[in-house]
């Protein structure tokens, strides 16, 4: 689950300067000449005509169009919004308005919406891809609603064509927490962010580590994370932890004991502001998954008598459930907030490198659920990374040493992206227009773009630049981020011909015959090959076969496919993307009988940081007597992910189905997304995702009950295999 790459490229291209209103004004009543824009909007793209249409609007006299220009480029698009700063208080923030189409495909149409957090990070983001709004319709009314981050920040609000049709919208409306935006009340301004001291730099220069000092970084780093989480008054925004542990790195570097160390930490930590009284939480008919791991503060031998008790006494305190740095989404999952980017420090220096190690290795210690399956531990991790943290020579030794971290949690919801990021940057890369895929263990050629390369589909690429792709693949799983082996190669076939370079060599086996060819590369743009997806959202195969593609299915379609596939043999619902829309509002109660649980979750504690509870059980599906009655094969892969795999263990619940294929991508549940220092934006997977009966999602994914992959033969015969087994299936 990504940031659609149009939007992250819409959002590099707002001017910097920020002179617009802070408020909203979406009725386009404006009388400018030649239809200008009213003041505050600004075009966001660049490559559609935005003006004041006076003859076509829902109310008034005026609405905003959005036009295609006669030779439109893929990805070229259309937006305008207003920026408006959060300078108000809230949990969540809409956009509502009137949207009217003409001849929209290629594409789709929506209202647009994006929070940034008040360091420029983005928060929350909403463009109405997936709604897949098309086709020529009258004006009909849409809403967005995103979650607001605390301690200010900016929204940008308008509206988006992406398409080679036209977009009309107007009435559009801002609201908060559902109450229009001038009534909304004024913004709590905490301590924490009063504070300046360090804004440009951490003034911390390490240029050498002892064992003694690595020590200590490594101490540090637990009793910071736990501080941040557990005491009250940081919990209450009443200090800038980022700064404040640039206050006293010093005092502990130069530490020439651990005795000392420890002294100085609880100078620090005695030091902090008494905390208010708070309601002790009660867990006792509350299920346990995990307790928080806590035990290294009872370890007297490394922390001393004194710092063991202070920090004893701290963990006993009561707690709000709330916090300067973290809230709960409504889901579950954390809500990571006032974790600043510092964009403007694409190289951090020596202090703010070790935030992002401490900042990184304490949300996993405290908040991710998974953290149990690490199988190579993540206490270590601390430890091992300070060094690699220390002597990160530039931007791209920093970002690959972060990227290598990420990895290690096995998330493949996880990854780093965001502007500053240089070392998966595809506008920084050159590539081919060639798409391979990892089957048999080989790297096949599924899609050659240019004929004239000599290449075919089936081609098994060996080497590139006379690297062995074996060695290829050895040298990238540490820096693949992904939950299982499988899904680590799709993240490989991603990169396999990313370079600098202007040319590549590739050597290729075809017919038992090896061969060499030396290629010119082209930027990622230029090398886009139209994709593999199937053109429809549904479609019959045959007479007897219906076939559904998430991917692209809306729930508004459902009526047409139930009369449909009303007396097929079966269905196959294709898997092997992201749905669309909500699938347990649709198919899954299509084709189940009656209510039945398929899920349970673990979520975390912002009182008890470390905890994570299970919640109640989930059930898919309803009492329906006109269930479908026919067989159901879902096919599945290492592309099945997250809502994919989520809507999947409903789905084969219904009487007559099967999963076929291979490993799903193992990463089931919400996300949440935070930022590190350098302008390196990422996330994890949230909350916990089990079966009912307590079995593991994450990492393990969707299991097939029959499994089967597509084969190097299949490929060059142009055949989908998993799609013919399928029809075999319910044909037999």
């Amino acid at each position: 689950m990504r940031f659609p790459a149009l939007v992250l490229s819409c959002a590099l291209s707002l001017p910097a300067v920020a002179q617009y209103p802070a408020s909203f004004d979406g009725s386009f009543e404006s009388k400018k000449p030649g239809g200008a824009l009213p003041d505050g909007w600004v075009d966001w793209g660049g490559k559609y005509r935005l003006a004041v249409d006076d003859s076509i609007y829902y109310e008034g006299h005026g609405a905003l169009r959005i036009t295609p220009f006669e030779k439109r480029g893929m990805n070229d698009y259309g937006c305008t919004v207003i920026r408006i700063p959060v300078t108000f208080a809230g949990k969540t923030i809409s956009l509502k308005g009137y949207l009217k189409l003409d001849a929209v495909t290629d594409g789709y149409a929506g209202l647009f919406m994006r929070v940034d957090d008040k360091s420029g990070a983005v928060y929350k983001m909403d463009n109405m891809q997936k709604r897949r709004l098309q086709g020529t319709t009258g004006w009909q009314q849409y809403n967005i609603t995103l979650s607001l981050p605390s301690g200010g920040g900016t929204v940008y609000a308008g509206a988006i064509n992406h398409s080679n049709g036209n977009v009309w919208a107007d009435n559009l409306e801002v609201l908060i927490d559902g109450k229009p935006l001038k009534e909304a009340p004024p913004l709590h301004v905490y301590k924490a962010d009063s504070d300046h001291a360090f804004d440009k730099g951490s003034g911390i220069s390490i240029s050498s580590l002892t064992p003694l000092q690595a020590t200590h970084l490594e101490v540090l780093g637990k009793v910071w994370g736990f501080l941040k989480y557990y005491h009250p008054a940081i919990m209450a925004g009443e200090y800038n932890w980022d700064y404040e542990l640039f206050r006293i790195l010093p005092a502990v570097l130069s530490s020439t004991s651990e005795t000392a160390r420890n002294e100085v930490l609880l100078r620090w930590t005695n030091q902090l502001t008494a905390p208010q009284e708070f309601r002790r939480m009660h867990t006792g008919k509350m299920v346990i998954k995990f307790t928080p791991d806590l035990d290294w503060i009872s370890d007297e031998k490394t922390l001393g008598t004194a710092l063991s008790a202070a920090l004893k006494t701290v963990a006993a305190m009561n707690r709000d459930d709330a916090s300067y740095y973290l809230g709960l989404e409504p889901a579950g999952n954390p809500a990571f907030k006032n974790e600043q980017a510092y964009n403007t420090m694409a190289y951090p220096d020596a202090g703010f490198r070790l935030l992002a190690l401490y900042r990184y290795w304490n949300i996993i210690q405290y908040w991710f659920p998974y953290k149990h399956l690490i199988t190579e531990g993540w206490n270590n991790k601390l430890a091992e990374y300070i060094p690699a943290m220390i002597n990160a020579a530039d931007t791209a030794a920093y970002q690959t040493a972060l990227l290598r971290l990420i990895a290690g949690i096995h998330d493949s919801h996880a990854g780093i992206y965001g502007a500053n990021v240089v070392i998966r940057n595809t506008d920084r890369f050159r590539t081919l227009p060639l798409r391979a895929r990892f089957v048999e263990n080989k790297a096949v050629l599924v899609k050659v773009g240019d004929e004239k390369y000599g290449l075919q589909v089936g081609d098994v690429i060996t080497a590139v630049n006379k690297e062995p792709v074996t060695a290829m693949v050895q040298r990238l799983l540490p820096l693949a981020s992904a939950s299982n082996y499988a899904t680590q190669l799709n993240r490989i076939e991603r990169i396999l011909f990313q370079t600098q370079d202007s040319t590549l060599q590739l050597e290729y086996e075809r017919e038992g015959k090896i061969s060499s060819v030396t290629l010119a590369t082209t930027t990622y743009k230029q090398a886009i090959i139209a994709g593999d997806r199937p053109s429809v959202s549904w479609k019959m195969i045959g007479e007897d076969v219906g076939y559904v593609y998430p991917g692209y299915f809306k729930n508004t379609q459902m009526d047409s496919v139930g009369e449909a596939f009303k007396n097929t043999k079966g269905m196959v619902i294709d898997m092997r993307s992201y749905p669309a829309d909500n699938l347990l509002a649709s198919l899954v109660k299509y084709v189940l009988p009656s209510p039945v649980p398929f899920a349970k979750f673990t979520v975390g504690s912002v009182q008890q940081p470390g905890l994570f509870g299970v919640t109640g059980e989930m059930k898919a599906g309803a009492k329906n007597k006109d269930y479908y009655r026919g067989k159901i094969v879902i096919l599945v892969d290492a592309t099945t992910q997250s809502n994919a795999e989520f809507v999947t263990m409903a789905l084969r619940l219904a009487p007559r189905a099967v999963v076929l294929g291979s490993t799903t991508a193992g990463a089931d549940g919400n996300v949440s997304y935070f930022a590190l220092p350098g302008g390196v934006q990422t996330l994890i997977t949230g909350i916990g995702v089990y079966y009912p009966d307590g079995r593991e999602t994450q990492r393990v994914g969707i299991v097939p009950d029959i499994v089967m992959e597509p084969t190097v033969k299949g490929i060059r015969e142009n055949r989908d295999e998993l799609l013919d087994k399928a029809l075999a299936i319910i044909r037999e």
